[in-house]
């Protein structure tokens, strides 16, 4: 008896819990890993929510499995955003969609140019695929069109997903990119993306409670991984005649880079002046943070997190 008092117990604190983030736009580090690997961070993914709306930034390798941890529905959201078409940042998109159709989820599918062709070339291949699993509750692809709605975003004109005002700008990455600002009752998040230093950020980000961003930089644990970051940081913007801070319009020491080092992403978030830099996209499992911290503090004063597979911001 006592056990299953005990047992009652946790499971009202969950739900507490639950109700009091509910109240709060909240973003969960669905996947804080990269393209290597990782039996400890699953691919890039960021899930946003607030109330009943839910929004899914990015669908790399495991978020299925994490959201499925989290107590997470696929046919429950609303909105699968891509920040852009790399397959670290989409491997997992078309069972999910398969899953959100199958739930009858009224949803938003948008990210930058080519959103709607890997949606229509998607279901133009599996469509046989996608009616069979639909036949199963007498429903066919043509009817269930109706519930999603495909955007290739490329004006940068704000959108609504429930009460959640969602804003988006270009960063500069390989290909094209975008970061994503999530606005509801005075709270705000903004999720970079992958990127090298990128002047609409900061404009984007402004005074935003909370920046997600690529942790490009972040030093390893290990000497021999602390001594190659090193040597990398000989274009850091913090010592570079290129750096944007000298005036430059796009940084020069990263044009031909896929991501930021630590100078140019702390001297973003300082630009924007928000209150939580949150660090994620990291290629090593173990990150060596007083190390990065140190290199980050020479530029962003603010609280400085490192994020982990289901973290849940704010943290309460």
């Amino acid at each position: 008896m006592k056990k299953y008092f005990v047992l009652s117990l946790i499971l009202l604190g969950n739900l507490i819990f639950a109700q009091k983030n509910a109240a709060h736009l909240t973003a969960t580090i669905i996947g804080s890993g990269s393209p290597k690997f990782s039996t400890e961070r699953s691919g890039p993914s960021v899930l946003i929510s607030y109330q009943d709306t839910q929004i899914l930034v990015d669908m790399g390798n495991g978020t299925q499995a994490n959201l499925d941890k989290n107590s997470t529905k696929i046919k429950d959201i609303d909105g699968l955003l891509f920040t852009h078409h790399h397959l670290d940042h989409n491997e997992e998109f078309a069972p999910i969609f398969i899953q959100s159709l199958l739930g009858g989820t009224k949803t938003i599918i948008a990210g930058p140019p080519k959103t709607t062709a890997i949606v229509d070339n998607f279901i133009e291949i599996y469509d046989e695929d996608i009616e069979y699993r639909l036949s199963k509750s007498g429903r066919t692809l043509s009817q269930v069109k109706q519930n999603f709605k495909v955007v290739d975003l490329i004006d940068e004109t704000p959108f609504y997903i429930g009460s959640i005002k969602v804003s988006y700008a270009k960063v500069n990455h390989t290909i094209s990119t975008l970061a994503y600002r999530f606005d509801v009752a005075g709270e705000s998040i903004v999720v970079s993306g992958d990127l090298t230093y990128s002047e609409n950020l900061p404009v984007l980000a402004k005074n935003a409670d909370y920046l997600i961003i690529d942790s490009g930089g972040a030093i390893a644990q290990g000497s021999k991984a602390r001594e190659s970051t090193d040597k990398a940081g000989k274009n850091r913007n913090t010592n570079n005649r290129n750096s944007p801070k000298n005036g430059t319009k796009k940084s020069e020491s990263t044009k031909e880079k896929a991501h930021v080092n630590v100078a140019e992403s702390s001297l973003m978030a300082k630009e924007a002046n928000v209150k939580n830099m949150v660090l994620t996209h990291f290629n090593s499992v173990l990150i060596d943070e007083e190390a990065t911290t140190a290199e980050i503090r020479k530029n962003f004063k603010g609280t400085i997190l490192f994020a982990q597979d289901l973290m849940v911001l704010p943290q309460r």
